[in-house]
């Protein structure tokens, strides 16, 4: 038996528990019942008028406890003897083997094993296999008896310390009475003191009263669960008796007995030597068969390992291509990507640079173009400027024109007059003087035609 399970047999089982418990109960239905009347002053008297009978109250549902456990205890018991413990047998068994077995099958039986019948039978048998005899099983079993009896007189201690201590309780109850009573007389005022000096006496003859009475009722359910508990130990040593006697194989100490006891040695070491044999056999089968089925586990086993080996390497060759890969695809993207920043960096920046040369370019034509207006508006303004230039040089050229009839009119007078050089003179101060009016290079001066006019004294 587990210790734990133990511990608990032994809490429940415990009378001192069940009786604080009981002695609980009894109080408390007291004092929710509240009995009024004869029976009332009954229970106030006997069994609330002091601590003395609390105590002795308390130890009576411990003895109690006691005496309800052991009936129970005792129900069990006979329960035990309600069927047989060892199955029959046709002859007589070996001692030595035939113990073996009937050991096995009271072990198999786990629902008796703790009963007084089933731990009788199994020490017994334990002293004929360890005897290697059934020799002296009479004597071993009366001795169980009286261990039995010696064990069933010890578990009464507690009762009997419980019988022995509710009188003493009572009389202690008795003596305190009788000193509250004598402590409150007063001879001078003996009629006032009379209530208290009886309440005292009360006091000490009703714990005494109750203390006996309770002690009685004890004693008496002692005394019937003891006869019944001797009953039931007569009962096992009748069944132990029946189920133990004539079962195994005994030797008389005649010479006759020898020669039966020899030869039942033989038998015994015939059959032991062909049980060896058989066994031996069996063995060698078993360590046949056994190494067969080590030789098959051990190959499938190394199958399965081989198996299971492959499986993992090739399992761990695709995990390593599937991170390469992914590894792979992962530095792939990042090129891409730092590829395509780049791409992006470049485009924005040729788009900002072709932005700022077309801004540039449109800066320098909005300037050339601006130059230009003002190039076309000062070449206007020149153009004006030489338009009236002009105009002004085609006025002059016509007054030139009109001039030069005048000189040639004048030199062809001056030739005939004979004054030439002082006309050509006063014509090259009239060219100079039109040149630095105009501006410009001097025309080409024209011929002058003198034509020998035939008529002298004739003047431009």
């Amino acid at each position: 038996m587990k210790k734990p399970n133990r511990i608990f047999q032994m809490v429940i089982q415990s009378p001192i528990l069940w009786g604080a418990l009981a002695t609980t109960a009894f109080y408390s239905s007291l004092q929710a019942w509240k009995p009024q009347g004869a029976l009332g002053r009954l229970f106030e008297d006997y069994f609330l008028a002091h601590p003395i009978n609390y105590a002795s109250t308390a130890m009576f549902f411990v003895g109690l406890a006691v005496l309800g456990l052991k009936v129970l205890l005792l129900g069990w018991q006979r329960q035990a003897l309600a069927s047989p413990v060892l199955p029959p047998v046709a002859r007589p068994l070996d001692p030595v083997s035939g113990s073996q077995s009937l050991l096995a099958h009271l072990e198999r039986q786990a629902d008796r094993a703790e009963t007084w019948l089933v731990r009788r039978i199994q020490a017994a048998l334990e002293h004929v296999r360890r005897r290697a005899s059934a020799d002296g099983l009479l004597e071993e079993l009366k001795y169980l008896a009286d261990q039995d009896t010696a064990r069933l007189e010890a578990s009464y201690a507690l009762l009997r310390v419980v019988v022995w201590a509710i009188p003493i309780l009572g009389f202690l109850g008795t003596v305190l009475g009788l000193t509250m009573a004598i402590a409150k007389l007063e001879p001078e005022a003996l009629e006032k003191s009379l209530p208290d000096v009886v309440a005292g006496l009360s006091v000490a003859f009703n714990t005494t009263a109750q203390a006996l009475g309770l002690t009685m009722v004890l004693m008496f359910g002692q005394f019937f669960v003891h006869r019944a508990e001797m009953r039931l130990l007569a009962d096992i040593d009748h069944r132990a008796e029946e189920e133990l006697l004539g079962r195994f194989e005994t030797v008389q100490a005649s010479p006759e007995g020898q020669l039966v006891a020899v030869r039942r040695i033989l038998e015994t070491l015939t059959e032991k030597t062909e049980e060896l044999v058989r066994r031996q056999a069996e063995i060698w089968q078993e360590s046949l068969e056994a190494a067969g089925k080590r030789w098959t586990g051990w190959t499938e086993m190394t199958q399965k390992q081989l198996q299971s080996a492959l499986a993992g390497a090739l399992n761990e060759t695709l995990q390593a291509l599937h991170r390469q890969w992914t590894s792979a695809e992962q530095t792939l993207a990042e090129l891409n990507h730092q590829h395509w920043d780049r791409l992006g960096q470049a485009f924005t920046q040729q788009v900002q640079a072709l932005a700022q040369q077309n801004q540039q370019h449109w800066e320098r034509m909005q300037q050339a173009l601006g130059q230009q207006a003002q190039a076309l508006a000062e070449l206007q303004q020149h153009i004006s400027k030489q338009v009236e230039v002009l105009s002004g040089a085609v006025e002059a050229t016509g007054q030139i024109a009109r001039l030069e009839e005048a000189l040639n009119r004048n030199l062809a007078s001056l030739a005939g007059s004979g004054h030439f050089e002082q006309a050509v003179a006063s014509l090259t101060a009239a060219i100079h003087l039109l040149h630095a009016r105009l501006g410009q290079t001097p025309l080409p001066t024209p011929a002058v035609q003198l034509e020998t006019s035939r008529r002298k004294g004739q003047a431009a």
